[in-house]
């Protein structure tokens, strides 16, 4: 009982105290084994509205360095939202639909969230220069009571994220407040490669420093590592993630960039698996195609996926045409 009473009395004095001595986190997403069939059989059969039915929510564990489960993050979305009337769900717009992430300490409760965070559905993967094509996430403390963004809550938030304008040019970039409005800028997070994004042959780092450039941490989508990561990243979106932070560093702050490590996976990282294979040619008596996609081309927030192209065509693509045999020439008429 005495456990229990302290359990909520944490979770009612700051529930963000299950951060405080985090300094390393991994995080996994779970695969969706009906999501992956729905893509790959999309895929198979050159069929996009397929896999977009297969759509399912993430859901992420996150783990200390020691292997122990830390928290868990359930996203809550809509597969056929509106807003307005304007289509939201995951059927339509995945990965760039409205959600909410919920995330879990399960030290402390399985059923109350420590914190959760809100994203609208945005135009995804276009140029940052309006803002129905900026990306953004609002970050709230627990406990989780009320509808995400609502009035409820709105004394409870704690970060607002943000892309720059033109999304940080040839390097994606998020910038993070404490507000939406007027807010003071806490962090910058930033990629540490120049228009290349994601790949399969090494981790994708971005860094994480203070508005005067002090160090803040780094975030890191991991390279696959042996043959099973290697077939979950060739046939979902399914991702791995650590996040490094210092011990010493604020809560809100840490709870800030769980947020953006999260945004970061919508944005960049969740448009399917990074191999499809194309079945649809060997009806044309062709064999298979297999697309491997190396890595995005990234410039002022556009995305351009850069594949490579196995197999494919048709058996006999062109068909020769019948030679016409040339009528013999009349025999020109004798002069006279």
């Amino acid at each position: 009982i005495s456990s229990n009473e302290e359990n909520k009395n944490t979770m009612s004095d700051d529930p963000l105290n299950v951060l405080a001595e985090s300094e390393k986190l991994i995080i996994k997403q779970e695969v969706s084994l009906l999501e992956a069939i729905a893509q790959n059989a999309a895929n198979a059969l050159d069929m996009d509205a397929l896999g977009a039915l297969g759509e399912t929510a993430n859901k992420y564990n996150i783990y200390t360095d020691d292997g122990g489960l830390k928290f868990k993050v359930v996203e809550t979305s809509e597969a056929c939202g509106f807003t307005g009337c304007c289509p939201s769900g995951r059927i339509c717009c995945a990965p760039n639909h409205q959600l909410q992430l919920h995330i879990f300490a399960p030290e402390l409760s399985s059923s109350e969230a420590i914190m959760f965070a809100d994203r609208p559905c945005k135009c995804g993967q276009c140029c940052s220069c309006l803002p129905i094509c900026t990306q953004e996430m609002t970050v709230y403390s627990g406990p989780d009571t009320g509808p995400p963004g609502g009035e409820d809550n709105s004394e409870n938030q704690i970060a607002y994220i943000t892309q720059p304008f033109m999304g940080g040019i040839l390097s994606p970039q998020l910038n993070v407040m404490d507000r939406a409005e007027d807010g003071e800028e806490i962090a910058i997070i930033k990629s540490n490669a120049v228009c290349c994004i994601g790949g399969m042959c090494c981790d994708q780092t971005f860094e994480v420093t203070s508005p005067d450039g002090e160090y803040m941490g780094k975030i890191v989508k991991e390279a696959p590592e042996g043959i099973a990561d290697v077939l979950k990243e060739l046939a979902t979106d399914a991702d791995n993630f650590t996040m490094y932070i210092p011990k010493d560093l604020d809560t809100k702050k840490k709870a800030a960039l769980l947020g953006s490590l999260h945004l970061l996976d919508y944005m960049f990282f969740e448009s399917g698996g990074a191999a499809n294979v194309d079945l649809t040619s060997i009806a044309e008596g062709g064999c298979a195609e297999l697309n491997i996609k190396c890595c995005d081309m990234y410039c002022c927030g556009c995305l351009c996926p850069c594949t490579c192209t196995l197999g494919g065509g048709g058996g006999d693509e062109t068909e020769e045409e019948p030679t016409e045999e040339r009528e013999p020439a009349e025999e020109e008429e004798v002069e006279e």
